[in-house]
């Protein structure tokens, strides 16, 4: 009887000549399998509309209080973060359960080391537990676009603080739930973490809390109750999927890839230069109707995260096993492989809600149920250039976190009040039409080669803008002002993107990014408006007119809330771009004093 392995190999021999040498391949296998079908049959319920409802209004008996939590997490990785920081910062009883290992998670981590700052200021890490979970920090990331049939002038990017710190995922995630076991909340009850249990139902009773009932791998049935239940369980979250109408996503980005070691050491293409960060990097036109793109991030010791990913809509067909197949296939035209030793494979669907509405259409992504919100993937709010999920939950985990607070003290945890705690939507949005640009149309609508000549010319377009303002559009913290430079400069060099954008966006997409580009210029002039006011707002008589305002309508606690750490983040992206801006003007000026001053 043939293994499974053996049957894959007649259709996937690249991937299964790689997998049986993997540890535990045959275990990552099946688990690419099933993300395969999870999605399909997301897919599928979404066009005809059928799905498993397993949210649903109903009235329990009340639970034991050691079955009973402030908040439960459903899946166990990005949540770590957001449940150490509930449960260290404001003393809440949390719930952390996984149908597989709390902690595991399937890829690499990359980010900068100003967006780490946010873990600091939450009082998640100390800075001394920071530094362990790094790494290796680089000097430049390279965005390099294959140039052979462009008809434009290739331009590479090279990034100095844009995913130049590789973290070890888990390590930081098994420091969070290290965290959560030693705290013991305010009530006195431990918090608790389960393995191998799967979600299976939520019941939720509004005026009360919200039941969950799961499962464990050996088939025991258990119930625990929470005021909220928040929903991380990735891309094909039965949960999401239901709020949504079984099509939570409209862009997704499938992604495969290793963790390995023994790449050829060097700075030529095919080998891997510690010192560097390959961002996004392609080395051939369209292939099979997908641009394919790579990332390379050097880790810990002689250890590389290498992977492959394209983008799609979510309707289109996408087999990660598919890809795998192909990234086994290319990767020695990518880099040297004839020594490298693999240690695990990396996968996942990163999907990315293609939140631009119009005004007069409702919400398209909605996130909330009573008292139970997606967060994460579920959510899908990922930078929508690099999609890089870790980094747009680090950038929002002070916003995040402080507005569940605010809204579990006044017990705003209405489907609407939950709707409106979210990620950072205004740049994202604005940006996300880009990622429209970054999927390769059929052979007879467009020649193979645009993505990437379409690719080169926005690299230009940021190389000209200069370092600053293509940190900040890496970072979903681009300002309205340098997003419309981006926009108003793009044609000047490249006039072919007027009927290219036609061609790319349907008139609704082109209306609402229109709309996401105006509400971007009201965030920006909110917060001058909110600088301005903010001496006066934290001053004395300010904070007693809020805790006025409090008491008497207390209900417009949450509001307040979303539009102050809106506010605040922006304020942090600005700040940040003002201390790059100023250590590359001290560098600059101290190159200049070294050249007229040089040492003897």
């Amino acid at each position: 009887m043939q293994t499974y392995l053996e049957q894959l190999s007649i259709q996937y021999p690249h991937l299964a000549a790689a997998f049986a040498g993997i540890p535990q391949g045959d275990m990552h296998l099946h688990r690419l399998q099933d993300l395969n079908n999870a999605w399909q049959n997301m897919l599928l319920s979404g066009a005809s509309r059928t799905y498993t409802e397993v949210v649903v209004s109903e009235e329990r008996h009340p639970l034991p209080a050691v079955d009973t939590f402030d908040i439960i997490y459903a899946g166990g990785g990005l949540n770590l973060l957001n449940a150490a920081v509930m449960t260290l910062r404001y003393g809440l009883r949390v719930l952390v359960f996984d149908r597989f290992t709390v902690g595991a998670v399937h890829r690499e981590w990359n980010i900068s080391r100003q967006e780490l700052q946010e873990l600091l200021d939450v009082g998640l890490l100390t800075p001394a537990e920071l530094e362990t979970v790094i790494q290796r920090e680089y000097s430049d990331g390279l965005v390099r676009f294959h140039p052979a049939h462009i008809q434009v002038a290739a331009a590479e990017l090279h990034l100095k603080d844009v995913l130049n710190i590789a973290i070890d995922a888990e390590k930081l995630t098994a420091l969070c739930m290290q965290k959560i076991l030693q705290r013991h909340p305010l009530n006195g009850l431990p918090n608790s973490v389960l393995h191998n249990t799967t979600f299976a139902r939520a019941a939720v009773q509004p005026s009360t809390g919200v039941i969950v009932d799961v499962s464990t791998n050996t088939g025991e049935q258990h119930s625990y109750e929470a005021h909220l239940l928040i929903d991380g369980m990735g891309s094909t979250s039965p949960i999401a999927c239901q709020l949504n109408c079984g099509q939570p996503f409209s862009l997704v980005c499938p992604t495969v890839g290793t963790v390995a070691r023994g790449y050829k050491q060097g700075n030529t293409p095919d080998a891997i230069d510690p010192a560097i960060g390959e961002v996004l990097v392609t080395s051939e036109d369209a292939h099979n109707g997908h641009q394919l793109i790579w990332e390379a991030f050097p880790g810990v010791a002689d250890q590389v995260a290498i992977y492959l990913f394209y983008y799609a809509e979510a309707g289109q067909r996408v087999d990660l096993l598919e890809l795998f197949n192909d990234f086994f296939a290319l990767l020695p035209s990518y880099k040297d492989t004839s020594n490298v030793e693999i240690l695990k494979p990396v996968y996942g669907f990163i999907p990315a809600g293609y939140n631009i509405t119009l005004p007069w259409q409702r919400e398209q992504k909605v996130l909330a149920y009573d008292r139970v919100l997606s967060l994460g993937d579920a959510a899908a709010f990922q930078s929508p250039l690099t999609f890089c999920g870790f980094g747009s939950y680090v950038r929002n985990l002070k916003r995040i976190t402080t507005l569940l607070n605010i809204a579990l003290e006044n017990n705003c945890l209405s489907a609407q009040d939950l709707n409106s705690i979210r990620a950072s939507e205004a740049v994202p949005a604005v940006a996300r039409a880009f990622s429209k640009f970054m999927i390769a149309r059929p052979d007879h609508l467009e020649p193979a080669y645009q993505v990437n000549e379409t690719l080169n010319v926005f690299s230009k377009v940021l190389n000209d803008l200069g370092p600053t303002v293509t940190n900040a559009f890496f970072k979903d913290r681009i300002s309205w002002r340098d997003y419309t430079r981006v926009v108003l400069k793009t044609p000047g060099y490249y006039p072919k993107i007027y009927s290219l954008a036609l061609k790319t966006l349907t008139p609704t997409e082109m209306l609402g990014w229109i709309t996401a580009w105006v509400q971007l210029g009201r965030q920006s002039a909110s917060y001058t408006l909110y600088r301005l006011m903010k001496p006066l707002i934290y001053s004395l008589p300010g904070k007693y007119v809020n805790m006025l305002m409090l008491r008497m309508f207390p209900h417009n606690a949450l509001r307040m809330g979303i539009h102050r750490e809106a506010m605040e983040q922006v304020e942090r992206g600005n700040r940040e771009r003002d201390d790059v801006t100023a250590k590359r003007w001290h560098n600059s000026v101290g190159r200049w004093l070294g050249k007229k001053w040089p040492r003897g």
